[in-house]
Formats: C-alpha cells, structure tokens, sequence
C-alpha cells in the first residue's frame, strides 16, 4: 500500500488519548499559544470533545453559540428566521461591549448609509452548502477566540469593528450531512474515497429543505434562509463579506479574487483591487501554514446571487473561500489525505486573516464604501436610462415580484394615469414604476438589464438572470423625459373583488392569476365542481352582460352550503392575491357558449407522482416540488426513479420526469405505462427526460443531431475557449405560444421567456395542432450563447403536448422551473396539472 502524508496529522496524533480528545486543541487550530479567559464558554464544554473530531450538528452549534452569548459580554446571539425545517436561523455579534451596548443606534446609522460615524462590520457566513461543513465547524473556533483572547489585537479589532458570524446558512443541509457522515465513521478513520462515508445518499446534505442551492438565492429570495439572510445584510450593510465553501477532495485554497476578465462590468475596478489588497493577508496566513493556495483562476464575480458576489453590487467587499473538501473525517487525495480538522483550522486561517485585514485596511475600506453610494448617484444621474415600467395581467407574479424589489430596498411607485410606452398601454393602478436615481441604483440595473455581450464567454453559473423575463413582465426601460412625465403614488395592493348575484348558478374566476391554480386546488378538494371554459361566453351579470374569456374557471353551486365554501375560500386565500370572483345567474349565454357545453371542462385534482432519486437532479426535482407544493399546495407523492418499472402508476393523474438518467425499460413495463396513459394519465417530462420519453417511443419527436465541428487548426491554448462556445450555461431564449392551446390559459403574452441551460434541441414537429411553444426566429434575449447554438435552436419546439389514448405527453426541452423564481415559465407547468385533459 502507498504510503500517502496526512494534512493535519498533528490534530489525528492528539486524538489518540481519550483525556487528551476532551480538550479543544487550540494549538492546532489558531497555531499559536493565545491566553484565553477561563470564564468563558469553549467549545468541548458544549460538545465534550474538540471540534472536527466529529462534525457539528445545527443543534449542537446552537446551544454553542447561546452559551458563549451568557459567558461574555462581547457576544449577542439573535435570531433571524426559521429554515424551512424550523431550525433557527442566528446570527452572533461579536464586538466590544460599548459597540454592543449601542447596536440599535449603529444599524440605523448603516441602514442610512452613514458609515463615518459607525464602527466598520464584518460578516462571515458559513457552509451555504450543508455539505462543505469545514465552516460551520470552523465558526465556534472562530467566536471563541474573538470572545475569550487576551490579545491585544482582537481587542482593538473589537473596538473599532463589528464582527458578525452567520454559524450555518443552510441548518437543514447541514444537519443532513453531519448525521450522515457520523453515522459512518469508525474509531479507526478511513480515507478511502468510495467509502460510504465519502458518498452521501441523494439529494446530500449541499441543499436545503427543498433541494435549492442557497448559494444561488441571495438576489432571487425565494426561501426563509435567503430572507433572513438579506434582510440581516441590509440592516448592517456590511464591510465585508466572507463566504466560506468547499471544493474538490484533489484541489488545494482558494480565495477571491476570481478570474479578471468575468468580473461583472457593474462591479468596480477599486473592489477588485481592495480584494486582492485583502487576499494579501489570506496568503500570509497559509504561507505560514504551508498550505497552498491560489487566486485569480477558475471562479467568477459575475452573477449577482452569490454570497461573495451580492455585497459588491451592494457597497461591501465579498470574498469567497474554497477549502479542499475531506467530505468526512479524512480521505485521500492527490496531495496526501486531507483531514477534516486540517480544512476546519485553514477556514479559521483565512477568517482571521480577512479580520486582520479589516483591522488594518479599516479606514480605506470605510472610505470605499461611504464613496460607493455616492458614486452610484453619480452613475445613475448620467446614466441614459432613468427608469423602467412594467405590468402584467397576473396579479400573482406581480405581487412576487414586487415583495423581490421591495425586500432589496428598492423603491417603487404605481401609476396614477395609464401610459403607452412603444405602442404597449400601461394601465393606471396595475403599471409600476422603478425610477434608477436611487441608493439602489446598481442592484436595479442588474435586476433588470439584458446584456448580450461580454468579455468572457466563460461563466461560473448564469449569463443572464433578467428578473421581468422570469416574471414574463411587459416591461420598457425609459429615458429621462418619459421617466419625468410620468405621475406616481405609493404602491397598494390590490385586492380581489366579490361581484355577487341573485339566484346564483355558478361563479367564475380567471385563470389569468398564477395562484388561480391552488385556489381551483382548494375547491376541488373541498368537493366542488370547477370547470374550464376552452371557448368565451358572454353572460349578464349585476353590472350588466360580462365576456368571460376562454380559459375562465367556473365553480357550480349548488345549494347554500356551496356558496359558503367557496365564499369562505375565497376570502381566506385568493382576495389577498388579486382574484375577483363574478357570480352568474344563468347558464343561458348571450354570445358564446352555455355553462353546461362539451367546451366546459371538468377539471379533477392532481394526484401526482415525481420521480426522484439516484441520477435525477436533485436541483430540478427541488424546484419542481416547490412548485406543486409551496406554491399550488397540492399533495405531492415521491419515490425513486429505479423503482419505476415496478410502481403502480394507476394511484396518480400525473407522472413528472425532470432532468435526469431514468432506467431502460422492458416491454412489459413500457405496456404498463403505455395502458396508464391510455386511461387518463399524463407524463410531464423535461430537459433529458424527453430523450427517455423519445427512446421509448412515447412520443413521436425527435431530437436534433449535430454533426461535430471539422478540425480548424486552433491552438492548444484555444481550446477552453472553443469548448465553452459550445455551452449554454444559463442563458435567456424567448419562445412563441400557440395562445389558443389550453396549456397556455392564464398566460396573456405570446412571447414567454426560458432559461436554457443545455444545448438539446427538439426537432419542429411533424404534426399540426401538438407545438405549444417554439422558439422564436431572434430567440436570444439575455446571456451568452454562440451564433452556431443561436441559428441551430430558432425556430425549434420548446414545449410539445401529444395526446395518448385518454391521457397525455407533455415535454419541455428546457426547464420550466429554474430556480423557483422562473414564474412565467413555470406557469406553463403548472397548467399540465390541471389543463393536461382539456386538448
């Protein structure tokens, strides 16, 4: 066997005696002799061993962190939030006592962006990822120290900063994560790395509740941990931002700053230069480590939604750390076996070194941050743009996106008078304005510009993320002469009104409002009758005759006790989220067809099934099932994907594939799939699933095949270039409804924006009457993508809907549910639940 060296054997031969493991072994972790004051809460006092023996629990760093916040007056633990499994969320001050006695007086201050006369803040913020937990065991290593040293220089840096540590961003990934390695290791520790311990089941512990990146949500904010998170962000208006991961087991540090060239043009040369100013302490630390690093390669500065990348849209220096991951408790790698207490104490390195570096930099990096707001006056006062108008019939996008900008400080106001902006009318009350002189000015750009052209071809994550696409906004950026003309007031929200009748038949809502679709979900499973309406009709009303378009939702009652249900429904979920309800009383049509036609659709409550497990992505599953069950709050059943052959598909309407490797089936199990169809079941596949469903002959689609590039002569050092022209790593491509399909009611725009995270491409279909969406002929609106991928994708299917037998086949080349902020697109999605039997 070869013999391989250990990083951090000086921890593993401490561990050896049991008296010994009791201890903390500072030594190791801050490599140096600090007197500490005795009173104060170590870490083994709450564990009863020293951290990285074993990995911490969100528990167990909670009850930590609530101890030393009793045995020191320089520590404030509050609560920010709950995960979505209920696990606090905290954050710890760490500061002098005068500092800590005034924190209300300093956080208004900041929040006003006066930083001259407030101490400096520091945040870091630990494991995002549940799964790189050198942070969040690094964290506790960290607080104490800062609340027990003697030394002089902690003391100074407490005096004149404000230290706050976020222990775990993610509690329910971590949590998942530290029992699993736990449960596997042994008293002799195994570095193998197909070792159980080194390979977490699906979904691991990286994600949250839901299987989302929280990494990737900081601007997006559709999750409890990002909201805490920002809102904790904006009323300190950090310094600096410390972001601390994992990387590869066979990769060495890395520390901001990232590659050059992918900065985001929005970001500043000075934030650069101040990072790499910083960065200069991170070197020192792991120079006297002798643990190798490297900067300025592999990761970017460019999307917004990051950790590292959010405060500098934002006035801060963010900084992201990357530690070779151990992924237990030891195993090898390239460069001899990397131990867990080996990437917990190079976290700890690299956290003092950024509050060295505030120390020491203090007066330069307040000086940056005072100018960063007044610059952002500047910019925006001589920018060309000056505001941007948006509306949408959707009540229900439009109030999410509203809650986005408003929980990002930025300023709105709604219309007083309608306007039409390029031939478009915006109507009064329902049109809004953001103007972009304000403190904000940045973060609006980011939020909504559609950047096409870029230095650096090569992205990290998204090219583009354009929020009033993924809202499917009407939107138009103005300039200074229509901004000024246009008449503003605060922003109400608009609530849903009852227009009743006498002797009523029925009701009718519109499909036009995103939640439309839980509410029909509430009243189905109430036992009403909700049909949909796949022509218009007009019908009198108390206000005279009303054309209710195709697509409208009519509830029959009939008797009193209906009426209460729906009534009492209606007032506790769909009033507060912009739905009117019209009551009807006749089914006897002036125009159009009657309440009781073949056209009136009686819609049943989905009872789906989404296949989840071993080779399906976790991320798109997660989105998925935020969807069906945040969002349409429908019960949503889940098993494994290698158990499809053998599961009874005759318990669910519904059968969602997303992205993912699913298993080959026999002739057997294909017939069973095929007779579930033919009775009324609907398969919803997207991205890889809809070459599955093609390779079993469930649809007849085909995918393009393209014919590899000839050989051009390039050099060797072309050739990372020339792969990522290939790519399509998050880009925004517009497709073209058929808006008089039924999958596409309660979407009023023809055109719809995706996100396109792959290069498959449907061939147009050969069938009249099955394309819901393609792409148009111009289809890149946002981000990067090449020429060659452009030409080859325009025109192509991006949703098809087939009927088979009683049931359906419905595939999206794209994913409809990116990230679940994606709304527009998830619409279409969400139809298939309700609307899959109505074409």
């Amino acid at each position: 066997m070869k013999t391989i060296k250990k990083l951090g054997l000086l921890f593993l031969s401490l561990t050896v005696s049991s008296a010994v493991a009791a201890k903390d072994k500072f030594e190791y972790f801050f490599d140096e002799t600090i007197q500490f004051d005795s009173s104060i809460h170590k870490p083994s006092d709450t564990l009863g061993y020293a951290i990285a023996d074993w990995h911490i629990r969100p528990d167990q760093s909670l009850a930590f962190f609530k101890a030393l916040d009793k045995s020191s007056d320089k520590v404030k633990v509050t609560q920010t939030g709950l995960s979505h499994e209920q696990r606090p969320l905290i954050a710890a001050f760490i500061s002098s006592p005068e500092n800590l006695a005034k924190l209300g007086t300093i956080s208004a201050d900041r929040k006003n962006l006066n930083f001259q006369n407030t101490p400096n803040v520091v945040y870091l913020g630990y494991s995002v990822h549940g799964n790189e937990a050198s942070g969040a065991n690094a964290a506790p290593l960290v607080a104490y120290r800062l609340a027990a040293s003697q030394e002089r220089w902690v003391q100074e840096l407490l005096a004149n900063n404000i230290v706050i540590i976020d222990p775990m961003l993610n509690p329910d990934g971590l949590d998942r994560f530290a029992n699993w390695v736990n449960r596997y290791k042994g008293a002799q520790l195994v570095s193998d790395s197909d070792s159980i311990e080194h390979n977490e089941a699906w979904p691991a512990g990286r994600t949250n509740h839901y299987w989302f990146d929280l990494n990737r949500d900081w601007l997006l904010l559709q999750h409890p941990e990002s909201r805490a998170r920002v809102e904790l962000f904006y009323n300190w208006r950090p310094t600096i931002v410390g972001d601390f991961h994992e990387m590869g087991t066979n990769s060495t540090y890395f520390f901001q700053p990232g590659v050059p060239s992918r900065q985001n043009p929005l970001t500043s040369d000075l934030n650069f230069e101040l990072t790499n100013e910083i960065a200069k302490y991170h070197a020192k630390a792991l120079d006297k480590l002798s643990v190798p690093y490297y900067s300025k390669e592999s990761f970017d500065d460019f999307y917004y939604g990051k950790g590292s990348t959010f405060p500098d849209i934002n006035g801060g220096i963010g900084i992201l750390f990357e530690q070779a991951s151990s992924r237990g408790h030891t195993q090898e790698s390239i460069n001899g076996e990397v131990t867990f207490p080996f990437a917990v104490r190079n976290q700890v390195a690299t956290s003092f070194s950024t509050l060295k570096a505030a120390k020491e930099l203090g007066s330069n990096l307040k000086d940056y941050q005072a100018d960063f707001f007044k610059e952002q006056r500047i910019k925006a006062v001589k920018d060309t743009e000056q505001g941007v108008i948006f509306t949408s019939k959707d009540n229900g996008r439009l109030q999410e996106f509203l809650s986005i900008l408003k929980q990002h400080q930025i300023e709105v106001s709604q219309l007083k008078n309608e306007t039409t902006v390029e031939g478009k009318n915006y109507p009064a009350k329902d049109s809004y304005l953001v103007k972009y002189n304000q403190e904000q000015y940045g973060l609006i750009k980011t939020i909504f510009e559609s950047r096409t052209e870029f230095e650096d071809n090569t992205f990290y994550d998204v090219s583009a993320w354009t929020m009033p696409h993924a809202f499917n906004l009407h939107y138009q950026i103005l300039d200074s002469r229509k901004t000024a003309s246009l008449f503003t007031e605060k922003v109400e929200l608009k609530l849903g009104q009852l227009t009743d009748a006498e002797n009523v038949v029925a009701y009718s809502y519109s499909a036009n409002n995103l939640y439309s679709l839980a509410f029909t979900n509430k009243l189905l499973a109430a036992g009403l009758t909700v049909r949909l309406s796949r022509k218009s009709f007009e019908l009198p009303v108390s206000a005279g005759n009303k054309t209710f378009s195709k697509g409208s939702l009519v509830v029959q009652v009939d008797n009193a006790e209906d009426k209460a249900i729906l009534k009492n429904l209606w007032q506790s979920y769909a009033q507060a989220r912009g739905m009117d309800l019209t009551g009807i009383n006749t089914g006897f049509s002036q125009s159009g067809i009657d309440l009781g036609s073949p056209n009136m659709v009686n819609l049943k409550a989905p009872k789906p099934l989404l296949l989840i497990g071993n080779g399906v992505s976790s991320y798109e599953a997660g989105e998925a099932w935020f969807l069906l069950d945040k969002r349409l709050e429908i019960q949503t059943s889940m098993q494994p994907a290698s158990d499809l052959a053998n599961i009874d598909l005759s318990e669910y309407s519904h059968l969602i594939m997303v992205n993912g490797r699913y298993p080959k089936l026999d002739d057997a199990a294909k017939k069973k799939i095929e007779q579930w169809l033919n009775q009324g079941g609907a398969l919803v596949a997207s991205r890889s699933a809809v070459r599955w469903v093609i390779e079993h002959k469930l649809a007849p689609l085909e995918l393009v095949k393209r014919d590899a590039k000839a050989p051009e002569g390039r050099p060797y050092s072309e050739r990372q270039a020339a792969f990522t022209e290939q790519l399509i790593g998050g880009a925004i491509f517009e497709t073209q409804l058929d808006l008089s399909h039924p999958l596409t009611f309660g979407i009023q725009k023809k055109s719809l924006p995706y996100t396109k995270a792959s290069s498959q491409i449907i061939q147009p279909a050969k069938r009249d009457f099955i394309t819901v969406a393609e792409y148009s002929d111009k289809p890149l609106l946002a981000g990067y993508a090449s020429k060659e991928n452009v030409d080859a994708i325009k025109n192509t299917a991006a949703v098809v809907a087939l009927r088979k037998g009683r049931g359906s086949v419905i595939v999206f080349n794209d994913n409809p549910n990116f990230r679940g902020y994606w709304l527009g697109s998830a619409r279409l999605f969400a139809n298939t639940l309700f609307f899959s039997g109505a074409f």
